[in-house]
């Protein structure tokens, strides 16, 4: 199944400036080993990954080289769903993906126009990792987005696109990092705090969300099949797309909120090809409206 990232404009960020920072592997110009005073911090060589095509507020085309490199560390082995659960939560804060952000750099594209390329580095398991869970690698997606809106002061559209034949676009700039990972948290009882955090997930799943009302017309609704599948979700009490987590497959749409207002998983009535299914939230409506693109063959 394919993760979807929405269209929707003038969103507040979901992950709150906290988390961001301490996600993030970028050395401050203040930031001393406290034993021998110099600066942690080590230089790396990013390795091709994949590359994402967005746009800025502006309608201008940017590039972001999602890398990999063995410097950086790796996140601890978690399923998709306690990453749910925990992102539902309201307190991610136990789970953290180090990555590294670079600098800006033009570039030119295949029709030979200046655009803006950003770098993004993270673990190379992690790496492995996300491209075979379409979960976390939305996840990654989400983080990665945020953290360069946040550091850049930018806006970027959520509407992106994997290049299919290309790794990344320009150059893969060296990046300095931290030599170590912040601690996110300093816990004076770990086994105790650690308990109360496998208590409160397995809560947490044991609960089952509402389904949300819905409904799927054919386009055109005239034939043995159609063209498309538009399928329309209410969501009510939802105010962003960044509170969704939507994945399509052939013949099935599963839906999850965060926080656990609604819970979604559907067959569809036709075979759809999920790498050309668009999802769009309306804000005012609270409506999801998904476009899919039926291959012809019905599920019987």
């Amino acid at each position: 199944m394919d993760t979807l990232m929405f269209g929707e404009e003038d969103e507040e960020p979901s992950v709150p400036e906290s988390v961001l920072q301490n996600l993030l592997l970028q050395p401050k110009d203040e930031e001393l080993d406290e034993q021998s005073g110099r600066p942690i911090v080590k230089a790396v060589v990013p390795n091709a990954g994949f590359c994402l095509k967005t746009k800025s507020d502006q309608g201008g085309k940017v590039f972001i080289n999602v890398c990999k490199s063995a410097q950086i560390p790796s996140p601890k082995d978690i399923t998709d769903e306690q990453l749910v659960t925990l992102l539902e939560s309201g307190d991610p804060s136990s789970f953290r993906v180090p990555l590294s952000l670079g600098e800006p750099h033009v570039e030119r594209d295949n029709a030979g126009n200046d655009c803006t390329t950003y770098d993004v580095i993270i673990g190379t398991k992690f790496f492995e990792v996300i491209q075979k869970r379409s979960v976390m690698k939305d996840f990654l997606l989400t983080v990665a987005l945020e953290g360069l809106e946040d550091k850049y002061n930018i806006k970027l559209s959520r509407e992106c696109k994997i290049l299919k034949n290309r790794k990344f676009v320009g150059s893969l700039p060296e990046q300095t990092v931290r030599e170590k990972p912040k601690p996110f948290i300093i816990e004076m009882n770990k086994d105790e705090d650690e308990r109360k955090k496998e208590a409160e997930m397995e809560k947490l799943l044991k609960e089952k969300a509402p389904e949300p009302k819905y409904s799927i017309t054919r386009e055109p609704v005239e034939g043995d099949v159609p063209e498309f599948l538009v399928m329309e979700i209410s969501l009510p009490g939802i105010s962003s797309s960044r509170q969704l987590f939507l994945e399509v497959g052939e013949d099935r749409v599963v839906l999850r909120t965060r926080p656990k207002l609604f819970q979604l998983d559907v067959d569809l009535p036709f075979l759809v090809n999920c790498d050309e299914a668009g999802a769009q939230f309306h804000r005012q409506t609270k409506i999801l409206t998904l476009t899919l693109s039926v291959t012809g063959k019905a599920v019987l």
